[in-house]
């Protein structure tokens, strides 16, 4: 009764449970019938593992001095990084990280440094494109209030993107991307959670410094990786470490019901029941709501997405790269990303996934299936050469994988978290159950860690 009961198989309950038992606890994890470790455990196909897009991890200095892990407030868009240090040294404890290389762009057929995510904006030095427009700091629509101004709770993307970088800069270097990824405009997206779709959303001074091909005072944002390339590979050991521990009790069942009297919670499988005073969940909005007998919520706006793994031999890669956003919208591909180039690995087979947009694939299509679009896209954008460059292994397509940033959609996940708390009392909350922008690696780490100090 007084050990911690998990429910649920995110990242979040898998580094609880690690620090659980680091704390001599004995906790329960019942993960309702899904694989361990969640999105961030990849996806194992024959004997490799591959991880589903590109997943990058960062390692800041915090934003605040000695911040203590129960003011963490999941409501707050990246809380996280007031703790970046522990979810960086967490990580290192598991497995010391390498620095992945420069992420690239293709725009206007050329391969240039990454500048939607990594800060380098060599692309625009000498761009014949005119600057963005003069907009002080006062502006309520400037950048630098894009965490925690009051406009930016309704603003859009769109809008913020018109004020701060300009419409002919934005419509050239970044709207292309957003359109392939998310099936949309950029009015859609609520600038705050500009992130969710990879979009940048820069200062305008910066980008003018850069068109003059002046300093613009920001450095490269740094990424890294597992030694293997592949995050999922780091988990997986994680979820292995669970699993052969004595002190975890792992039920690989799904959940048939879950109720709390003033006693605690009981949870109950088709193997028996566990009770607790201590719960935390991690699952989905949808399963827990269902769970709780709560009535599902309505569909969000949500793009999908189309994910070619593979195996391609490395004597055939004559164009070399470890992550590839594709901005052109003359290609369905949106990004491609080389798992073993990200750790400087060179095997005689490199892991390679490749997304793209259905709706690029089907307006491409001419007769083609989905694979032999990306296949040949691949072939082209690693320069390949020969017949057999190529090991196919599975193409999948995600339905409504990505779900955007609406103002709506941010409402209505608040407003579901308010709900399922409510009905909840007491249980710790984690991942998607916290709302919308709370189910990065780096947030679940810190829920984790929390949750773990809390539980003790």
């Amino acid at each position: 009764m007084d050990e911690p009961l998990l429910i649920g198989n995110n990242m979040a309950l898998l580094v609880a449970a690690v620090e659980l038992v680091r704390r001599g606890r004995r906790p329960t994890l019942i993960t309702d019938g899904k694989p361990l470790g969640g999105h961030f455990a990849g996806a194992q196909i024959g004997e490799a593992r591959f991880d589903v897009g590109m997943v990058l991890l960062e390692k800041l200095a915090p934003t605040a001095a000695h911040a203590r892990l129960n003011t963490y407030d999941p409501l707050q868009r990246n809380d996280w990084t007031r703790f970046a240090d522990r979810a960086a040294a967490w990580l290192d404890a598991c497995e010391p990280l390498v620095r992945a290389p420069t992420p690239e762009c293709l725009v206007e057929g050329r391969f240039v440094p990454d500048y939607l995510i990594t800060n380098r904006l060599d692309v625009f030095r000498g761009a014949n494109v005119a600057s963005p427009p003069q907009l002080g700091r006062d502006d309520p629509r400037h950048a630098t209030h894009k965490n925690t101004g009051a406009a930016y709770e309704q603003l859009s993307y769109a809008d913020a993107a018109q004020a701060n970088h300009g419409d002919a800069l934005q419509a050239r270097f970044i709207e292309p991307f957003v359109r392939k990824l998310t099936g949309h405009g950029s009015e859609v997206l609520l600038a705050r959670y500009h992130r969710a779709a990879w979009a940048p959303l820069y200062y305008p001074e910066t980008l003018t410094a850069a068109l003059r091909g002046d300093p613009i005072g920001i450095d490269e944002y740094p990424f890294w990786t597992s030694h293997t390339g592949c995050i999922g590979d780091l988990v997986a050991r994680l979820c292995d470490q669970v699993s052969n521990s004595d002190r975890v009790r792992i039920v690989a069942e799904p959940t048939t019901s879950l109720q709390h009297d003033e006693d605690g919670w009981c949870a109950t499988t088709a193997s028996g029941s566990v009770t607790s005073d201590r719960l935390a969940l991690g699952l989905t909005v949808e399963r827990a709501r269902a769970l709780f007998g709560l009535a599902p919520l309505s569909a969000p706006l949500a793009a999908s997405v189309v994910v070619m793994f593979c195996l391609v031999r490395a004597e055939a890669i004559h164009r070399h790269t470890a992550c590839l956003m594709v901005v052109d919208e003359a290609l369905a591909t949106y990004r491609l990303t080389d798992q073993d180039a990200l750790a400087d690995r060179d095997p005689p087979w490199h892991r390679v996934v490749v997304e793209a947009s259905p709706d690029s694939l089907l307006y491409l299509a001419n007769g083609r299936t989905q694979q032999d679009i990306l296949l040949s896209e691949l072939r082209q954008l690693l320069s390949l050469a020969g017949d057999d460059a190529v090991q196919v292994l599975k193409t999948v397509t995600a339905r409504n994988a990505l779900v955007l940033p609406t103002a709506e959609e941010i409402d209505r996940s608040a407003a579901a978290h308010t709900e399922l708390a409510s009905i909840a009392p007491g249980a710790r909350l984690t991942g998607g159950l916290l709302g919308y922008g709370a189910t990065s690696m780096n947030d679940q780490i810190i829920q984790g860690l929390k949750m773990a100090e809390e539980f003790e």
